[in-house]
């Protein structure tokens, strides 16, 4: 069997492979990623209203984008590092922008639903291909700590910028804007791809794709968020408890797949390399603990304080500001400290700024969520950041791609399951306390909701102790 090899133009990554340039092309891909799951809420009312939406199908608009985003992954993973992860990075930036003009354009909910579910698609080839161009271009040490540092931080801010602009171009260009604006972004960011980026493809004598791998963990992804989008107190427990089952059995069916096949699309090996399963089970709790938070302190600073959609999002960009002065910064932290030091600081500044979130007032409350959130903002970065590196140093060369479609994966999979647990704890106890008209019930469900997810985040305190010795080689 031919020995797998990781090229960058026919030739071994070095450390000039990826230039400034081409990095802030991956990480404005990435933007766009996470931008388009956020931009287009504000806009809801208004494209449902005017397309003529059933109120039970208005929800196909958000969950449409992340079912196919979350499906896609691990496929998308392994074609971009057989086929080319440039050319797989460059074609799905030119089918996201052809599907954002198809969303943009729509003329009924079909054609909407359609041009999201290719959006995400799309996405889905677009976030694993752009990591993997970047560690298999940047060598593992201080320099890819440094572009990951830029990366998270790009990334982290794309879902509160997709607020404010939402708000702003559905205000004064109408909704169609929130989808159009894709386009051009996508077109320089595709021809500064050809010219700036490296082509980087493993070359191990086969192009073999386990398509029924493919298959089944497109299944049981699909399965698994839809059930976690939906849950709530309109749907069945026997209802979503079925459909995690099926989700879960699909997973298992994959996982018995990739031990038997002579081509696995994920090598379950894969995670018994450095820290990788600790760091991707980190980035899965803080996805569920900071994805979650988003959604509860949207509602109070929309349902108490009375802000509208735009000025929420404004509230949340000093904790974007802060998360990019972050990410810049994180690898000088792991220069003078060891990374599970670096991770277990990033983790208690978290939780401090989610705990103190926990005591929410009913009113006048604006000054502490802007102090908090960017308390959580710098730790959440500097943990997202030590998981990053982790999940992807070590890696072997034919899966660079593929270790990041893990990443988002997990990240993903922590979004979905946060939110549906945050919002399941405040119905239950608004509901205990007498329901949503009676005073302080909400905010009470809310607070609860905000503990739990300070758990979840000092639940990872023990996993990155547990991971000290394979994060010193991470």
């Amino acid at each position: 069997m031919t020995q797998a090899s990781d090229t960058v133009d026919g030739t071994e990554a070095g450390p000039a492979a990826l230039p400034m340039l081409g990095l802030l092309v991956i990480c404005a891909a990435q933007f766009l990623v996470a931008l388009d799951l956020s931009i287009v809420n504000v806009a809801v009312p208004a494209m449902t209203g005017e397309l003529g939406f059933d109120p039970g199908s208005v929800g196909w608009v958000l969950s449409a984008y992340a079912l196919a985003f979350a499906a896609m992954l691990l496929l998308a993973g392994r074609i971009a590092d057989l086929y080319g992860r440039r050319r797989v990075f460059v074609v799905s930036l030119l089918v996201l922008g052809a599907a954002s003009m198809l969303a943009g354009a729509a003329w009924n909910p079909a054609v909407l639903v359609a041009g999201r579910v290719l959006q995400g698609l799309a996405a889905g080839f677009i976030a694993p291909s752009a990591l993997g161009l970047l560690t298999a271009t940047i060598p593992e040490g201080p320099q890819r700590e440094r572009a990951l540092g830029i990366y998270g931080a790009i990334l982290s801010t794309g879902f509160v910028s997709g607020m404010i602009g939402g708000g702003l171009l559905t205000e004064f260009l109408g909704w169609r804007w929130t989808i159009f604006i894709n386009v051009p972004i996508v077109i320089g960011a595709a021809a500064l791809a050809v010219r700036r980026l490296p082509e980087s493809r493993v070359h191990d004598g086969s192009r073999k794709l386990d398509i029924p791998g493919g298959l089944l963990s497109a299944g049981a992804m699909a399965c698994i968020v839809y059930t976690l989008e939906e849950a709530g107190p309109e749907r069945s427990w026997g209802y979503t408890a079925s459909l995690l089952v099926v989700g879960a059995g699909l997973a298992l069916l994959f996982v018995l797949r990739e031990r038997r096949s002579s081509s696995p699309l994920l090598p379950l090996s894969l995670f018994r390399t450095g820290a990788v399963g600790g760091a991707n089970l980190t980035a899965m709790a803080m996805g569920a603990a900071h994805g979650g938070m988003l959604i509860v302190l949207t509602l109070y600073l929309q349902e108490v304080l009375g802000l509208g959609a735009l000025a929420t999002g404004l509230a949340f960009s000093l904790s974007g500001a802060v998360a990019v002065l972050t990410g810049t910064l994180t690898d000088r932290f792991l220069k003078r400290w060891s990374p599970d030091r670096v991770l277990l600081f990033g983790i208690a500044a978290t939780a401090l700024g989610m705990l103190a979130l926990a005591v929410l007032p009913e009113r006048g409350g604006l000054w502490l969520v802007l102090g908090a959130t960017s308390l959580n903002s710098f730790g959440h970065i500097i943990v997202v950041v030590v998981a990053s590196i982790a999940a992807n140093n070590g890696v072997p060369a034919d899966h660079k791609a593929v270790a990041g479609a893990v990443l988002n994966t997990a990240q993903q999979l922590g979004i979905a399951l946060g939110v549906a647990m945050l919002t399941s704890l405040a119905v239950a106890v608004t509901a205990a306390q007498g329901g949503p008209d009676t005073p302080g019930a909400m905010v009470d469900g809310w607070r609860w909701a905000l503990v739990l997810s300070t758990v979840i985040i000092l639940s990872t305190a023990p996993l990155a102790v547990a991971m000290r010795r394979r994060l010193q080689t991470a």
